[in-house]
């Protein structure tokens, strides 16, 4: 499997400064996050291309570009045809949020249109789209991800066990039966439930300190289902030295792998 490096908590530092980041806590890859804040923002997405040269340089791959897209408007034109030139295969696209005002059914009606207008850019641009499964959305299991791409059978999935273990609850290999070929990624991090005065509350920690989400388990069924895809490692925990918190974490994945 190819381990990627999810780059939100490197902020905003040039891209040479994130690729040598990267190299140096011994990612394969890169999982890009094009958001304000960081390496590249949405209004200037020829730092793809950038980050890219500068990933190659020191042997790492781009392999995952995520983004806040939801519809084919003219920063998607942008930053699609920049994955295009690029070549980078997979780019995620961004959360088609649950409405309780709306209803499941009219949100579902209109992310589809979207959807469609998006992965029609996409495929113009010889890139493929993914829809990572995330709570707060319409899509925070594999079961409701294939029913938001309904017959759109270029879109991909990106599973995230760790989501799940906050919204959308799936048994694992339930979840990667029902994705199947078409899960071109795995998010990678974990979390654990806490007693605070308010009540329980599900906080994200160090991959590396375990969590409620069984990952020896997963990773085992992931090797004997003959997944090679992308892994990609998530910190969003607080980490005063985000380097150190990324090698730390993938350190623990390297492990799980064997």
């Amino acid at each position: 499997m190819h381990l990627l490096a999810f780059t939100k908590p490197f902020g905003p530092i040039d891209a040479a400064r994130l690729a040598e980041a990267l190299a140096s806590v011994g990612a394969d890859g890169a999982d890009l996050v094009v958001r304000e804040g960081q390496t590249v923002s949405p209004a200037e997405p020829g730092g793809i291309a950038v980050v890219a040269a500068e990933l190659e340089r020191r042997g790492l791959t781009l392999d995952v570009v995520t983004t806040d897209l939801l519809d084919a408007d003219a920063d998607a034109e942008r930053i699609i045809a920049a994955c295009g030139e690029t070549g980078v295969p997979l780019v995620r696209a961004g959360f088609y949020r649950y409405d309780p005002a709306a209803g499941y059914h009219r949100r579902l009606a209109e992310s589809r249109a979207a959807l469609v207008r998006l992965a029609g850019l996409a495929a113009r641009h010889g890139v493929q789209l993914a829809l990572q499964l995330h709570h707060g959305t319409i899509h925070p299991s594999a079961s409701l991800a294939l029913a938001l791409a309904g017959d759109l059978n270029d879109v991909r999935f990106y599973a995230d066990p760790g989501n799940q273990a906050k919204e959308g609850s799936e048994a694992w290999a339930l979840n990667v039966d029902l994705l199947g070929d078409r899960m071109a990624c795995m998010g990678v991090k974990n979390a654990v439930w806490r007693s605070t005065a308010d009540g329980w509350v599900c906080e994200w920690q160090p991959f590396a300190d375990g969590g409620v989400v069984r990952w020896p388990e997963i990773i085992s069924g992931l090797r004997a289902r003959g997944y090679t895809g992308a892994l990609s490692l998530h910190v969003h925990y607080p980490a005063a030295d985000p380097a150190a918190a990324v090698r730390r974490d993938l350190d623990h994945l390297r492990g799980l792998l064997g």
